[in-house]
């Protein structure tokens, strides 16, 4: 089977590939976690905020809407315990945005909406159902995007896609929340997608996963094959990608299938025909589509380089420090980083809430790395996804040179973390990158 991939980035030989060989990643039995309270906000997605409908006082249970949509690039934001609303109130996000939130205490009674219940047929209902239920679902991109996934198939309709391509391609150090879904619960994946290959109006669904995870593998392809009889108006298979970081970024995604190099602000839709969505996504909906479960909840990976590694189901809104008391280890833990080792962001308030996005926290025992000068021995170029030059640019954030940076390509950074990774000077490019691009895209006019 030819492997797909793009150039450059990172090869899991010297240790990258952490979670490939550790027992976790093929575990059985998913944690379950209980809450004492749960802090929801409003703002778990790209665009514009929810606006709490409920009050402090009020009865919720799970799956209650307590947060309506405010504009078409917005979603609907659902209780994961049921219990009493004890506040509404402004919290700071990891990425430094302020936002209305939900303070939930829980009555430990499980209590659900009498709407959440199995449905008959679920891949027999008709398009414009699948459409309403999408839009109630509060379903964003849970692989990090938070783009909504109502208004991703709008959007992907309008463009007359061809394609739709699940994300399978989990490839940060530690992390496996999406690999578990892949391979405990294939059928949802594949489900979810065949469900939003319909309202997209594309005729096929590609299912992507990495070459190191074999038995996941298997079992894709033994359950595309029995699926295939249900779905012959539709194409479905599976590509198998090289184990590189970091190719479950949608465009490195799109430039292995399609051979197609997207532009900063190129949709992909528009440009390739296609509509790409995470594992985690496609089986929230089908969940949906299967028993009316709204998005309230999801798997989230634990794990770090103190040996404390393992899958959980935990509710929306529930906070990091309440995740961290059952944590073994975590006295000895010097950062706290929401998401992945490398792409994610390190965190100081530990009442932060897990939210759609988060696939996972990283606990890292961190010692005092040792730095030196730039050597120019030129591996953060070979590393970078996007072909910049991460040396070069550093050198010009230092000289504060903006307009340099802009012929530079700056903003073409996605974040990855990758030449700091391989930098052996230990210089934090990535983030003095970032941080540069932000301020350029913004406008702001002070040094870099």
């Amino acid at each position: 089977m030819r492997k797909l991939s793009f150039k450059k980035g990172l090869l899991p030989r010297d240790g990258l590939g952490f979670s490939g060989g550790r027992s976790f990643s093929q575990e059985r039995i998913l944690e379950l976690f209980t809450p004492k309270e749960i802090v929801v906000p409003m703002l778990q997605h790209i665009g514009t905020p929810a606006a709490p409908c409920v009050t402090p006082g009020s009865t919720v249970e799970i799956g209650s809407i307590i947060g309506k949509p405010t504009s078409h690039i917005s979603a609907p934001v659902h209780a994961g315990i049921s219990g009493i609303v004890t506040a509404i109130e402004t919290i700071r996000l990891p990425n430094g945005a302020e936002c209305a939130a939900v303070r939930i205490q829980n009555d430990l009674k499980r209590r659900t909406v009498p709407s959440i219940q199995r449905r008959a047929n679920p891949e027999k209902l008709y398009v414009k159902d699948l459409k309403k239920l999408l839009l109630y679902s509060g379903i964003v991109g849970m692989g990090g995007d938070g783009y909504p996934a109502a208004a991703k198939c709008r959007r992907a309709e309008a463009h007359g896609v061809h394609t739709l391509y699940v994300n399978g391609l989990q490839c940060e150090p530690y992390l496996t929340s999406d690999v578990h879904i892949l391979r405990e619960h294939p059928d949802r994946v594949v489900q979810g997608a065949m469900a939003l290959c319909a309202i997209c109006k594309a005729q096929k669904v590609v299912i992507c996963i990495e070459d190191k995870w074999k038995q996941e593998i298997d079992i894709m392809e033994t359950l595309i094959e029995r699926l295939r009889p249900e779905y012959q108006d539709r194409e479905l298979s599976m590509t198998v990608f090289k184990s590189r970081f970091p190719q479950g970024y949608d465009k490195l995604l799109i430039k292995a299938v399609c051979g197609i190099e997207l532009a900063e602000n190129e949709l992909i839709e528009e440009r390739a025909g296609a509509v790409v969505f995470n594992a985690s996504t496609c089986a929230a909906f089908w969940e949906m589509a299967e028993r009316n479960q709204p998005s309230c909840s999801r798997i989230i990976t634990i794990a770090g380089d103190l040996g404390s590694d393992h899958n959980v189901l935990v509710p929306i809104g529930t906070t990091v420090s309440e995740l961290l008391e059952h944590t073994p280890g975590r006295g000895t833990c010097k950062r706290i980083v929401v998401g992945g080792a490398l792409t994610g962001a390190a965190i100081t308030d530990l009442n932060t809430p897990i939210m759609k996005t988060t696939p996972g926290l990283t606990m890292i025992k961190m010692e005092n790395p040792h730095h030196t000068s730039c050597i120019h021995c030129g591996s953060c170029v070979e590393a970078c996804p996007v072909g910049l030059l991460p040396y070069m640019l550093n050198r010009l954030i230092e000289l504060s040179d903006s307009e340099s940076l802009v012929r530079e390509n700056i903003d073409k950074c996605i974040s990855c973390g990758a030449c700091s990774y391989v930098c052996p000077a230990g210089a934090e490019l990535s983030a003095r990158i970032v941080r540069a691009a932000h301020k350029i895209r913004t406008g702001r006019s002070d040094t870099p």
